[in-house]
């Protein structure tokens, strides 16, 4: 931990984060967030209690090696900074300030210009650009977009409105589809039954790829391909234009 020097410099577009969703495609250098950090299960207690530095020891030599990240406090905003273990090994370098000065055997953190995430405590809002460096930082937090089990995905594929053929099974979904089946299975659970009658003739409407049969409102799914697409339609990510009347598909979804 650092405090009384600042390390960061504050971005200057993070008025322009979106709203993290596993259903938007995120984009290099794009600034996401978690409104109400406080209130997830992977905030951790730093950021809970009013901070003060006399509560925490220094930093001894023989610790060094069990950091897994930096945190800098700069007027009462948090920045982090993945550590990873290659950054702790010791090394050979010559170090260039007043004077040059060679070390051996020493052990050097970078600090990287643009940290790997922001907290800002006056409102509760955690920003961040990769989510998946922040697994050392916010245990749990690979929640958000973790690959569905053997055990979620045998449930998503024993939906009522779907019928499995060509032997297709749990076996064979790969890792983008798990993915987007824990996407789908929370989005079914929003569902009311009148809902759900309607979201399969939105699939019928948009997915003429997939074969239906129409009295018991089913689906075959035999591949990998119409797997997504059903999925993509569970998400209602097929859209006509307004002018045109052009069919297609959302690759990436912001909530307005």
């Amino acid at each position: 931990m650092i405090s009384g020097k600042d390390v960061y410099s504050f971005p200057s577009n993070l008025d322009d984060a979106i709203e993290y969703s596993s259903s938007t495609l995120h984009e290099e250098n794009e600034w996401y967030m978690i409104t109400s950090f406080s209130k997830t299960t992977f905030c951790i207690e730093l950021l809970k209690e009013d901070f003060s530095s006399v509560n925490y020891e220094k930093l001894s030599k023989s610790e060094v090696d069990s950091i897994d990240y930096l945190c800098s406090i700069q007027d009462d905003i948090f920045y982090f900074q993945n550590i990873s273990k290659a950054n702790l090994k010791p090394r050979r370098f010559i170090h260039i300030g007043d004077d040059f000065t060679y070390e051996e055997n020493s052990k050097s953190i970078n600090i990287n210009v643009t940290p790997d995430a922001i907290y800002q405590k006056n409102n509760d809002t955690l920003y961040f650009q990769s989510l998946s460096k922040l697994k050392k930082i916010f245990k749990g937090i690979e929640e958000l977009y973790r690959e569905a089990t053997d055990e979620e995905t045998t449930e998503f594929l024993n939906s009522s409105f779907i019928n499995l053929t060509s032997g297709y099974s749990t076996l064979e979904v790969k890792t983008a589809n798990r993915k987007r089946i824990t996407m789908a299975l929370e989005t079914l659970k929003k569902f009311n039954p009148k809902e759900k009658k309607q979201i399969v003739k939105y699939i019928s409407k948009y997915c003429k790829n997939l074969k239906t049969n129409e009295d018991k409102n089913t689906f075959d799914i035999g591949s990998e391909k119409e797997l997504k697409e059903l999925i993509y339609g569970i998400e209602q990510r097929y859209y006509t234009t307004e002018i045109g009347n052009e069919k297609r598909l959302a690759n990436s979804v912001i909530k307005l």
